[in-house]
């Protein structure tokens, strides 16, 4: 369900639709998830089983944590709860709790995008479960993206202030997930497979839904439960490269310059014994989503294309050149058969110059309004799929050939002001052209759909 200021147009309303119903994590995981009572199978996206687990005496946890945490949560203990001991269920506060807490199950409120005394509380519960643990024993972890923020301890002698100082520096300066995560992963105590480490001798099985361009698992939520190939000084070269290695507070240098001389251990790498007996797996990704919109498009008449489920770089930039893509297609200069459906996903980014309300979503639409205006037949959607773009209370935002010239009438020569602020929210809600939610209860990176008639 989603509720917009101003009508959308049909066509692109029951798309939008149509790829909020797909959103469901906990869904995509029970396609892809066997389990007879005493083997789990797993089965990737094209239903071919990829992975066979057998199961112990010895105790069963369940760890979930990220936006789609209480979902995926759901689905495993419908199909294994016969078995799981003790679940630990981290979820963004601000979502409806749907788990029913018994004691087995423990539902747990956190915070993002930023961590809190409610993300060290999470990070601190999790650690005590994983203790004591046993080659009898298995640990299913359930990791979805805002995981980073929602399960977090700070490396001493950082403290938790100083840590999202650094968090809210990283968010603003144009750096993409990967940059970000590279850093993160290395200012915790449970990032960058840290929580393998506690978790050993346990057979540790791990399902990821990404929300990182190129559904590189080790960036998910920071990998708390993979090897990690990012080093110290790899954190370090990304402050530096964004400018930021004077503005971080010097605990979080000092840990750095720490690790970088080996005087701080460095995160496990490929090959360490704590992975030994550690499986991971993809069980959602962007580009089932966008399958599923190509393939429900194509049942609705349109000529449907996936261009990239990776698309990365600022949003005005990647607006300019998606509605290049567009324009073109609207003149039969591309191959692209009208009408077309031009499907993009991944994750762009916004450097944050001005004061504005706003974020990726809405910044992309905005950019794309601008470029497409006047012309007839062009319309599109761009949401984030958690149902919260930056700093907004809405997912993202629409618009058409006469979005641009509509608030031009509202704004007046202000407009280009606003979009220098990082205001692309304030103008597009001001026209009734965005796009609510509220919390999806999913994480499948950013959904770009355009329309070209």
């Amino acid at each position: 369900m989603f509720i917009t200021g101003k009508k959308m147009p049909s066509l692109l309303s029951e798309l939008l639709k149509y790829s909020l119903e797909r959103l469901d994590i906990g869904k995509m995981m029970e396609e892809k998830l066997m389990f007879d009572g005493i083997s789990l199978s797993v089965k990737n996206f094209k239903g071919e089983i990829v992975g066979n687990h057998s199961f112990g005496k010895g105790k069963v946890k369940l760890i979930s944590f990220g936006k789609a945490a209480q979902s995926m949560a759901t689905a495993v203990i419908r199909i294994m709860g016969s078995i799981v001991s003790e679940s630990l269920v981290v979820y963004p506060k601000e979502q409806n709790i749907l788990l029913k807490e018994d004691p087995k199950v423990k539902i747990i409120p956190s915070t993002h995008p930023v961590p809190s005394e409610l993300s060290v509380n999470a990070s601190r519960k999790i650690r005590t479960a994983l203790e004591g643990l046993n080659q009898e024993d298995t640990v299913l972890f359930l990791i979805s993206g805002g995981g980073s923020s929602l399960v977090e301890e700070p490396m001493p002698p950082i403290t938790l202030e100083e840590l999202v100082k650094t968090y809210s520096l990283l968010l603003n300066s144009g750096a993409d997930i990967k940059e970000i995560n590279t850093v993160r992963k290395h200012l915790s105590l449970v990032k960058g497979g840290r929580l393998s480490q506690y978790a050993y001798p346990a057979q540790i099985i791990s399902f990821y839904a990404s929300d990182v361009p190129g559904n590189e698992i080790s960036f998910i939520a920071s990998g708390p439960t993979v090897p990690d190939q990012t080093t110290y000084l790899d954190a370090y070269n990304v402050l530096k490269f964004y400018g930021l290695e004077d503005k971080v507070p010097e605990s979080v240098l000092k840990v750095i310059k720490n690790g970088i001389s080996g005087e701080l251990p460095e995160t496990p790498k490929p090959g360490n014994p704590v992975f030994s007996r550690a499986a991971s797996y993809l069980v959602a990704t962007p580009y089932e989503l966008a399958l599923s919109l190509k393939r429900k498009s194509i049942e609705l008449g349109l000529n449907s294309y996936i261009i990239t489920t990776r698309i990365e770089g600022e949003s005005s930039e990647a607006a300019k050149v998606l509605s290049s893509i567009a324009l073109d297609t609207k003149s039969g200069l591309t191959d692209f058969k009208k009408p077309a459906l031009i499907i993009v996903a991944g994750e762009t980014s916004v450097r944050v110059r001005g004061k504005g309300i706003g974020g990726r979503a809405t910044e992309l639409v905005l950019w794309f309004s601008k470029e497409i205006s006047g012309n007839e037949g062009i319309s599109m959607f761009a949401i984030d799929t958690d149902g919260k773009d930056g700093s907004s209370d809405a997912a993202g935002a629409f618009a058409d050939g006469n979005t641009w010239v509509e608030l031009k009438e509202i704004f007046g020569s202000e407009i280009i002001r606003r979009l220098k602020d990082n205001d692309a929210f304030s103008v597009l809600d001001k026209g009734g052209y965005t796009i609510r939610t509220g919390p999806t209860g999913s994480n499948l990176n950013n959904l770009i759909c355009i329309l070209v008639e």
